[in-house]
């Protein structure tokens, strides 16, 4: 399984860098496109990044014309973010990429094998979700490892 992940991500990873495109990037836009007005903090925990390397993917986004960023309503000290129709468009290319890809690698496999696989995996997610439901039981080490 990692093997066919990691394989398709440096696929992706070498058809987005003739347009200056990181893998990154292109989860921050999807991310807002699926969740519109996100704080930096939010952005960042959404997209599995630290805040100080969501700073600067927004850094860039927002240089690029690809977000926007104002004021939220709610609290005007956070700045919230939104996808701009270039960022669309960028967006856009790379999911078209993606397509491309997963076409690729799927192809010739039978409908019924895919939902075989998506019925296993999906069975081995709820085989470790009791052991990740504990996880968040615990109490967090302040300290952090001895």
């Amino acid at each position: 399984m990692k093997r066919l992940v990691s394989t398709g991500r440096l696929l992706l990873e070498a058809e987005l860098e003739p347009d200056g495109i990181t893998l990154a990037q292109l989860r921050m836009l999807k991310t807002l496109e699926e969740t519109a007005e996100l704080s930096s903090a939010e952005l960042s925990r959404a997209c599995f990044v630290t805040p100080q390397s969501m700073q600067t993917l927004v850094a860039r986004a927002e240089r690029e014309g690809w977000i926007k960023r104002s004021p939220s309503p709610q609290n005007r000290r956070i700045l919230t973010t939104t996808l701009t129709a270039k960022g669309r468009g960028v967006l856009e290319r790379g999911m078209g990429l993606w397509t491309s890809i997963s076409r690729e690698m799927w192809g010739g496999i039978q409908l019924s094998e895919m939902e075989e696989l998506h019925r296993i995996l999906n069975l081995a997610v709820e085989h470790l979700q009791p052991r990740l439901n504990s996880l968040h039981d615990r109490p967090m080490l302040k300290h952090g490892p001895v």
